[in-house]
């Protein structure tokens, strides 16, 4: 049981408090924001508090943080975050929903993994991953550090997802099959062949290949 401090108080930021408040031993102490953000100081009558003065508030021996579970910047924002807080001091929490089946041990440090998601045995996931509801994850799948799963996902058997990735909603990638880093799959796809670092594909009847780098497509998330 920890206090927790939640970055954010956009929508993404009230699930997670939501979740935790229903299914962990963990206490909420309040949220923290990008200063330009804080524009209120207070959230579910709990104090917010920005960023860059968190420790006068909540000093990182006494509390651990959660967030952002956000893609912003096809996970930037979250890579950014989850540097910044490592190098001052501050430990992260993780939240594993009690209604998935996790059959692995190998989860990194700061995941957000939701209901319904199957994970079987000897999967690799790796630090600041989030998993939205209803995902698949087949034996021997790698997921990569700072990737982002939307609901409904499925990765098939030693499948692999580089660092980075943003997976929208029912995204499939079959066995074997291996997602460069900095990669996004667009709603409903399905990837059959390996992907390049940096790939957009998005849907259509080929589940074609963008020619926009990932990076271009960034700014819009």
């Amino acid at each position: 049981m920890a206090d927790i401090v939640i970055f954010g108080t956009g929508y993404s930021a009230d699930v997670a408090r939501v979740y935790l408040q229903r299914y962990s031993k963990h206490r909420i102490a309040g949220f923290t924001v990008d200063r330009q953000y804080a524009t209120t100081d207070r959230f579910h009558n709990l104090p917010v508090v920005a960023w860059d003065c968190l420790e006068g508030v909540f000093p990182p021996d006494q509390v651990e943080l959660l967030g952002p579970i956000s893609y912003s910047r096809m996970n930037q924002l979250r890579c950014e975050r989850y540097r910044e807080g490592k190098a001052r001091n501050y430990r992260f929490a993780s939240f594993i929903h009690p209604q998935s089946n996790v059959e692995t041990e190998e989860i990194g440090a700061h995941c957000f993994i939701l209901e319904r998601n199957i994970i079987e045995p000897f999967v690799k996931i790796g630090e600041n991953v989030v998993m939205w509801g209803g995902g698949h994850v087949g034996h021997n799948a790698v997921i990569g550090d700072n990737s982002f799963l939307s609901g409904d996902v499925g990765l098939g058997a030693r499948a692999r997802i580089g660092q980075r990735c943003f997976l929208a909603a029912r995204a499939a990638v079959r066995v074997d099959v291996t997602v460069g880093d900095d990669c996004l799959l667009g709603f409903g796809v399905t990837v059959e062949t390996d992907v390049a670092d940096g790939s957009v594909v998005v849907r259509s009847e080929q589940n074609r290949i963008s020619r926009a780098p990932s990076s271009r497509v960034s700014r819009l998330l």
